[in-house]
């Protein structure tokens, strides 16, 4: 894989997990969810990085379901605190809400998205990473490397404006995402 695939695919997955984070909000919650995640544009970058994380951790037991399961549901479950606790630290919030779930921890981390990201792993490595590879693959050649090209520059573009607007914004606007806590 080269680096400019591996920039489709990092975003790939990125988007995908905007899709997901969107589909299963709006099933949560009953109403639309379409701002998802701390940029504007329709990515999740947590979700590339736990792809990444994925191939490079957990490949070695990619054909041991049981031992697969486990390992997926403590990394993602990991990197949700660390996330959340990164966020909190430089902007005073986070951007999803589990208090509401059983065995939740500050509505950081829950039981219920752990056994999730389980499941998520298994279908990451058993069908979705493939798809993925596959997908990006279908760029051409000469066009692979504009590709991650404008996906990197339009994302680094859009965290900049983000953090900026996240950091100067009105204490009183909550904006339109759901989930989004302030921490005093």
């Amino acid at each position: 894989m080269n680096l400019y695939h591996m920039i489709n695919w990092f975003f790939m997955f990125s988007f995908i997990g905007y899709l997901l984070e969107c589909i299963v909000l709006t099933y949560e919650y009953k109403t639309p969810v379409i701002n998802r995640g701390f940029v504007h544009g329709p990515f999740c970058i947590i979700y590339g990085f736990g792809a990444l994380g994925a191939c490079l951790l957990l490949e070695p037991i990619a054909s041991h379901p049981i031992k697969l399961y486990f390992a997926t549901s403590f990394m993602a479950t990991v990197m949700e605190l660390v996330t959340a606790h990164l966020m909190i630290r430089f902007f005073g919030s986070f951007w999803w809400d589990y208090s509401h779930k059983l065995l939740n921890y500050k509505g950081i981390i829950c039981l219920q998205s752990s056994v999730a990201w389980g499941f998520l792993g298994i279908f990451f490595f058993r069908f979705l990473n493939g798809f993925v590879h596959r997908t990006v693959s279908r760029i051409p050649g000469n066009y692979e490397k504009w590709t991650a090209l404008l996906l990197l520059g339009m994302y680094l573009c859009d965290f900049a404006y983000s953090t900026y607007t996240q950091i100067y914004k009105d204490d009183n606007d909550d904006g339109p995402m759901i989930g989004r806590l302030k921490v005093n």
